[in-house]
């Protein structure tokens, strides 16, 4: 199933949305992001949550099992949701959350286990990727008090699910003009300068799917001599683009 939570209309009421899609599988290879990231530190000191798990040695014929679902998640409010002027001065990477923001993300914790409590199992984990993006780290953190360090079962910074990049400071009346721009060209294939078309968003996003299946396939996030089907994946990213190549 498919959860995407916090809708990111800059409103200061934004409330959480449930969505849920099932997921099949198919293999490919996982990319290590060599890049340099903000510290995740989770409620949770000694998890080790930076690190990958290992690839599990499954016998030839034996697959691991599906995860039970994978749970998209929005980020939280955040400044620039607030107010657009922040993208003139603050770097879009480096945008936080409001307060409502991180309520949001506690309050997205809360349902997301109590969602996957009532499927009755007692051996569930969840496993998380997420954006490099600030907001995006922050909604992982503050959403990840909902649950016991036992429960997780690793974290992993991905930068294939950062939001499109519509350029570096972005000035007001410039974005106006790239807009407008924009719906006359074709707003799929249109690319902003200094930045992304959505179109280049669907290409990384399809990556990052693939890798997802190989995952999977690999039973890379299954303990090592364990095949539970209680496995929960949540992603920090753009949905609609990854809803659209699933």
């Amino acid at each position: 199933m498919t959860t995407g939570l916090f809708s990111t209309a800059p409103s200061v009421s934004n409330s959480p949305v449930i969505q849920r899609k099932p997921y099949n599988s198919t293999s490919i290879r996982c990319c290590e992001d060599s890049n340099p990231r903000i510290n995740l530190k989770l409620p949770h000191d000694d998890n080790c949550l930076a690190s990958f798990p290992e690839k599990n040695n499954y016998p030839s014929k034996q697959k691991p099992p599906r995860p039970r679902r994978i749970i998209l998640v929005r980020h939280g409010q955040s400044e620039g949701n607030v107010d657009e002027c922040v993208y003139t001065r603050v770097a879009d990477p480096k945008i936080e959350l409001t307060q409502l923001g991180i309520s949001q993300a506690e309050e997205c914790g809360r349902e997301i286990r109590e969602m996957i409590e009532k499927d009755g199992a007692d051996d569930w984990k969840v496993y998380f990727y997420v954006s490099p993006y600030r907001r995006s780290l922050q909604t992982l953190r503050n959403l990840a008090k909902a649950f016991e360090k036992s429960r997780i079962a690793g974290v992993r910074e991905e930068p294939r699910l950062r939001e499109q990049d519509f350029g570096n400071f972005q000035d007001q009346e410039e974005m106006k003009i790239q807009k407008a721009v924009r719906m006359r060209y074709g707003r799929f294939f249109y690319r902003f300068p200094y930045g992304e078309s959505a179109a280049d968003v669907y290409d990384r996003i399809t990556g990052f799917r693939e890798t997802l299946r190989s995952d999977i396939d690999i039973g890379r996030f299954q303990p090592p001599g364990q095949q539970s089907p209680n496995m929960n994946y949540s992603d920090s990213l753009t949905w609609p683009y990854f809803e659209s190549v699933s």
